[in-house]
């Protein structure tokens, strides 16, 4: 086998791989959009312990200010990408994401609950995006949705954070804290944040328990990842956009994994002569 032979026999190995993984994750969201479909929406003060699904618009006193757009909110998500260098030219790998904010409520004008979005899965509007160089700190394009206020110098220090903080902890730690994919936390880097914003309307898919700190007699009940119930989705879609958003991404996962490998598949066997 030659040494061209030997990368694409290694390529596509990782590519079934990579299509086995995408398959099952089809079957893991099409039960994500069951759970959604089978959860009616609730009033707030109607809700019952257990899976719940509740629409209302985000409050409380305690925000937090994203890192990328310096923008007051409940809660943000950063993808990071870092651009990586290949015989195309290059291409941006995910390097990162980072997810954090203090509780805040949902309120429907029936009542009001608190939400700890940790550890969800986020279906939320990007609010921004930069591209940055960890060793110059230079700001290298510009910013879609909200405008930054003097964060162009301190988003190498941010990505450096992020490195230093969860270096060595392997690929992912759940979608609500921290995933580093690895590497130096120099180079060229894209953020895109999503953000929780005090007065829009969300709607959530998640557990209710007991508020274990109530300030108040309407201050019971806290919505969280449940530790038998894996589904917990905050979304800025309405139930019907995002169970469409839902069955499109399974329907891709599940056909387009199993596309790839096949494929992969074949290559495989034909260089081992087998086909």
């Amino acid at each position: 086998m030659s040494r061209d032979d030997g990368k694409l026999f290694i390529y596509s190995a990782i590519g079934f791989g990579a299509g086995v993984y995408f398959f099952f994750k089809g079957f893991k969201v099409y039960r994500e959009l069951r759970v959604l479909e089978d959860t009616p929406c609730l009033p707030i003060r109607s809700i019952p312990m257990g899976l719940v699904q509740v629409h209302g618009k985000a409050t409380g006193e305690n925000v937090v200010t994203s890192p990328v757009s310096n923008t007051p909110c409940h809660f943000y998500k950063v993808d990071i990408e870092k651009w990586v260098t290949d015989k195309n030219g290059g291409r941006w790998s995910h390097y990162a994401t980072d997810a954090d904010g203090p509780l805040f409520y949902l309120d429907d004008g029936t009542g009001k609950v608190l939400v700890d979005a940790h550890n969800a899965e986020y279906d939320l509007m990007q609010n921004a995006r930069r591209e940055t160089s960890g060793a110059l700190g230079s700001l290298l394009s510009g910013i879609s949705g909200s405008p930054a206020t003097g964060t162009a110098g301190n988003l190498p220090a941010y990505i450096g954070s992020v490195h230093t903080k969860h270096a060595g902890l392997g690929l992912s730690m759940g979608l609500g804290g921290i995933s580093l994919g690895g590497g130096s936390s120099s180079g060229r880097f894209r953020l895109t944040e999503y953000l929780i914003l005090p007065g829009h309307w969300y709607d959530v898919v998640g557990s209710c328990t007991e508020n274990p700190a109530p300030k108040d007699a309407h201050d019971r009940n806290l919505i969280k990842k449940g530790q038998n119930e894996p589904t917990y989705l905050i979304t800025w879609k309405t139930e019907k956009q995002e169970a469409s958003t839902l069955k499109w991404r399974a329907l891709g996962y599940i056909f387009g994994g199993a596309a790839l490998s096949l494929v992969c598949a074949a290559i495989i066997l034909a260089k081992l002569g087998w086909l």
